[in-house]
């Protein structure tokens, strides 16, 4: 049966409305009225199929789609089976946005290793309990009742609900808040607008509640929303004149008083990423934060190491390629994520992977974010497909940002820079320089490193002697001492007794007869006067230092951004 996708109508109003409820998503945008008043903007189309619907938004360069809603899970999969279809037939590639956790858990049982899926932060929506918005209790509501109080002063506000009666009042006071933008008006605000608006007007019709506020006479603010589900009440809009004290808070609290009235929760929408309008939201203290996730069909995927058989699966490729026993269920305990591991399937099971990690570069012209990629491994019957240069794309695309790794050995080198990337780090073999003095004089004492401290020593000693370096934040210190300790390693600060406020840095482990330095800030005469110590402690006969080289690949963005080949490295969790 051919899906029909036609314009959103009063018509369909009520099927929607009640298919919506069905599923019972805390999510704004999973309503009729939200729906209709942005479907001239987003070209928004209705396509059902039994008892299920789905949303399609025609985009200018691809379209997008919400989950299926209503019905049995059947129902909706029947329905994504046929947007799968029409997606394959029109060469697009399915993007569902925004879906729900629910929805999230239910794509990843049906179609495993098959869509790339990841929250954005920015789309959330910020949830709140009706009472505290209303009775703003307690010393972090402070400064909202100050304000509030201010608004109260001269005794000369009324709250209204909308009505047919004051409505051109409210529509010439969202007039007047358009005129003060003027210099700031875009297509954004000309669109959220246009909604707005339609809200306003059609009111009624849409099953949405109004509420207006008036300073000596005047409409100041205005709040538009309607019931989400059975418990929680969306404010789909809010706006107030910035320079009347108090009257956000205002309206804020009048509406969640009189037209939430009943619901548990306030649902206030998302904060689109915009530092302010966070900072507002925040501050009202939401009891939780409604993740959004976006998925894409994809043959690259975060891999799911929170279930039980997928993180076996990952350990089983890593060991095949690593040989490094125990180290992969350590590494996915400690420092994997939902989205820091992509994987692509073959045969039902994870074949190629690789992580990408935070990490910092640091040059002369700046500090600008990386993801350093860690653990690329494919299993050897899947090799020479290109699966591996796949996820690196895919990782360079989805960050949009320079990727830097660590080649094992000069093949390597040739092949990541037939794929673009460059020289960055520079490799140097430190160890061959040392050799352990006689007659150490030992000047320090020792102190157990913790990871703040080591990241803000490290970051001032390679900051004053570095032209590009690559810095970690602690988290990631505190997985490379962890790793370092369960081999039999240590973390230390050196603190010479000359210099008691002045401390060096010095990780080192022991493997067979080698004593590895992994990273130091001590000079090299002074190593080599602690080296007869170390090796003593240690039990071993020679030392190794290697600062090893690195890549970088940058994204199109920062074509003809001049990189640096000396760069420093080290630290690279390898």
């Amino acid at each position: 049966m051919e899906l029909i996708f036609s314009e959103l109508t009063y018509e369909t109003q009520e099927w929607v409305t009640k298919k919506l409820r069905e599923d019972g998503r805390a999510l704004c945008e999973y309503t009729f009225a939200s729906n209709y008043a942005w479907s001239p903007y987003f070209k928004l189309r209705l396509a059902r199929l039994g008892e299920s619907g789905i949303f399609r938004y025609m985009g200018e360069t691809h379209d997008l789609y919400s989950f299926p809603f209503g019905g049995s899970e059947e129902d909706k999969r029947a329905l994504l089976e046929q947007v799968m279809e029409l997606c394959e037939k029109e060469g697009e590639t399915l993007e569902l946005s925004l879906i729900s956790r629910t929805d999230y858990e239910c794509l990843r049982r049906w179609y495993p290793g098959q869509f790339l899926m990841a929250a954005n932060r920015d789309m959330s929506d910020y949830i709140y309990e009706r009472e505290k918005l209303v009775k703003l209790p307690g010393k972090k509501y402070h400064g909202k009742r100050n304000h509030i109080a201010r608004f109260m002063d001269a005794e000369d506000w009324n709250y209204e609900a909308i009505t047919d009666e004051n409505r051109m009042d409210a529509k010439s006071m969202m007039d007047e808040w358009r005129e003060r933008r003027a210099d700031v008006w875009n297509v954004e605000l000309e669109q959220e607008f246009g909604a707005m608006t339609t809200a306003l007007l059609e009111m009624e019709q849409l099953g949405l509640v109004g509420g207006l506020l008036r300073k000596a006479g005047r409409v100041v603010a205005l709040a538009i929303g309607e019931p989400l589900n059975q418990d929680t009440f969306v404010v789909h809009y809010e706006k107030a004149f910035a320079d009347v004290q108090g009257a956000y808070p205002m309206i804020n609290q009048q509406f969640a008083e009189h037209a939430a009235e009943g619901f548990t929760y306030i649902d206030r929408e998302e904060d689109t990423g915009d530092p302010g309008l966070r900072k507002a939201k925040l501050s009202y203290q939401p009891c939780r934060l409604e993740e959004k996730y976006t998925a894409i069909k994809s043959e690259v995927v975060f891999a799911n190491t929170d279930d039980a058989q997928t993180a076996a699966e990952v350990c089983a490729l890593w060991k095949n390629c690593f040989q490094d026993g125990d180290f992969s269920e350590f590494y996915l305990k400690e420092r994997a994520t939902a989205d820091n591991m992509l994987v692509i399937y073959r045969d039902g099971k994870p074949v190629s992977m690789a992580s990408f990690l935070p990490a910092v570069y640091h040059t002369e012209k700046g500090a600008i974010p990386v993801r350093y990629v860690y653990a690329v491994a494919t299993l050897p019957e899947y090799r020479r497909q290109g699966l591996a240069k796949k996820i690196l794309i895919c990782g360079s695309e989805l960050w949009d940002e320079p990727l830097v790794l660590c080649p094992a050995d000069e093949h390597l080198y040739r092949y990541y820079g037939k794929m673009g990337f460059a020289c960055a780090f520079r490799s140097e073999n430190v160890g061959a320089r040392l050799s352990a003095a006689k007659n150490c004089c030992w000047n320090f004492h020792l102190e157990q490193a913790d990871p703040e401290t080591y990241a803000a020593v490290r970051e001032k000693y390679l900051s004053e002697r570095k032209h590009a370096y690559l810095s970690w934040d602690v988290q990631a210190i505190a997985f490379a001492f962890a790793a370092n300790e369960r081999e039999g390693g240590r973390n230390l600060f050196f603190v010479p007794e000359s210099v008691p406020e002045k401390k060096e840095l010095l990780m080192y482990t022991s493997e067979g007869k080698e004593l590895v330095i992994i990273e130091t800030t001590l000079p090299e005469e002074v190593l080599s006067r602690l080296l007869p110590e170390l090796l003593a402690e240690t039990g071993t006969k020679q030392v190794r230092y290697e600062i090893p080289g690195g890549m970088i690949l940058l994204p199109e963005r920062l074509t003809g951004f001049e990189v640096p080949t000396d760069g420093y490295l080290n630290l690279t969790l390898d």
